[in-house]
């Protein structure tokens, strides 16, 4: 998978955003230059649907694609940084995640990535819905964002619709007195001794689940 299709998948271009970063038009599409004068390259990003980016090399002409290889050490490994540093800035700036459907699971998604530092990992070719968040020194999960219908949850409901959920670690002593509130449920998929779901509907304020979150980062 290349670069461009590592950082941008899911994500949706804002092209106002992209013309208040400096993107102009060029042809069917829309392109950013940033130069990198200490090194004697320049970064060119391209938008036509799809962000493409290259190196140009401003000294010898032509392009430079040593920093594409993967293990790439000393001179280009920092060359590609600089890559997918702009990259992830124009990303963040300019494009939304779509990766989850509620505002509320958005905004959890958000959460996590500016708190913990954490991306969804979409991990299941049969359950596209879902998504893993890891800690990145143990790799254990301590988050998992699904779609699921209603009915599955509560079953009282004969609602069919789907809704998006967020199961977190708990204390395992603590989830009984968890179930007895509004908005959570035994946890779907995953072990109900120490994980609970928490519906993502705006029926719990957004401080309430970002603490159960860290919560549950803290546990593993």
């Amino acid at each position: 998978m290349s670069i461009e299709s590592e950082l941008f998948r899911n994500y949706k271009a804002d092209e106002i955003r992209l013309a208040g970063y400096g993107f102009l038009p060029d042809g069917d599409g829309l392109v950013y230059v940033r130069p990198l004068p200490e090194d004697g390259f320049e970064i060119v990003v391209r938008f036509d649907g799809e962000i493409r980016g290259k190196i140009m090399d401003t000294v010898a002409g032509g392009e430079y694609a040593n920093f594409r290889i993967e293990g790439a050490s000393g001179y280009s490994a920092g060359i590609r940084q600089k890559f997918v540093d702009l990259l992830t800035d124009i990303r963040d700036r300019c494009f939304t995640d779509r990766h989850f459907a509620s505002p509320q699971a958005r905004r959890v998604a958000e959460f996590i990535r500016d708190s913990l530092g954490g991306e969804p990992e979409f991990l299941w070719e049969k359950f596209p819905d879902y998504a893993a968040f890891r800690r990145k020194d143990s790799r254990k999960w301590y988050a998992l964002i699904g779609a699921v219908e209603r009915f599955k949850l509560d079953h009282s409901s004969e609602d069919r619709r789907k809704v998006e959920i967020i199961n977190v670690k708990i204390d395992s002593s603590k989830v009984g007195e968890i179930l007895s509130l509004d908005g959570y449920y035994p946890a779907f998929h995953m072990t109900k001794k120490s994980w609970v779901s928490v519906i993502l509907d705006d029926t719990l304020p957004d401080g309430e689940i970002f603490s159960r979150i860290r919560e549950s980062y803290d546990s593993l």
